[in-house]
């Protein structure tokens, strides 16, 4: 085997390994959290941690992953809702149904930003969506959605 295909051998199980942690994230930020341990939560551990319970189907540790004045938006701009009460009453029925699901495709951070490439299935119907997470102080601040 080369040098350069070693390297690459390696760098996979380094990245599969690290992918394989992702999905830990959501034990480490638990639905107890306080405004004083999520300061120093980084923006891809909240959003991750936000995949997991959606897929847990845990409403109160979902929701605690957001500001309580959370924007969700339609991008670029279109206001859909406002608080963690209206993201509450928008998915409390698929999580007691347990008929949704997501799947993270891709992601990229900036700073703040978490841009995610994702697959939503709701009863067997998938849809893909690009979500803008923005997040301040371990708290996802507003959401923008690009919908397919």
């Amino acid at each position: 085997m080369t040098k350069a295909a070693t390297f690459l051998v390696g760098f996979a199980m380094i990245f599969l390994l690290a992918c394989e942690q992702k999905s830990a994230h959501g034990a480490n930020l638990d639905a107890s959290r306080t405004q004083q341990n999520t300061d120093q939560v980084q923006p891809l551990e909240v959003v991750n941690a936000r995949m997991d319970f959606f897929n847990q189907h845990d409403l109160a540790a979902f929701l605690k992953c957001y500001h309580e004045d959370v924007k969700v938006y339609t991008y670029p701009s279109k206001l859909l809702g406002k608080g963690s009460q209206r993201l509450a009453s928008i998915f409390e029925a698929d999580f007691k149904e347990k008929n949704v699901h997501v799947e993270i495709i891709n992601q990229i951070t900036n700073g703040a930003y978490v841009i995610n490439h994702e697959i939503v299935t709701r009863a067997e119907k998938e849809t893909k969506y690009v979500s803008i997470y923005e997040v301040k102080n371990g708290l996802i601040t507003s959401v923008r959605f690009v919908r397919d």
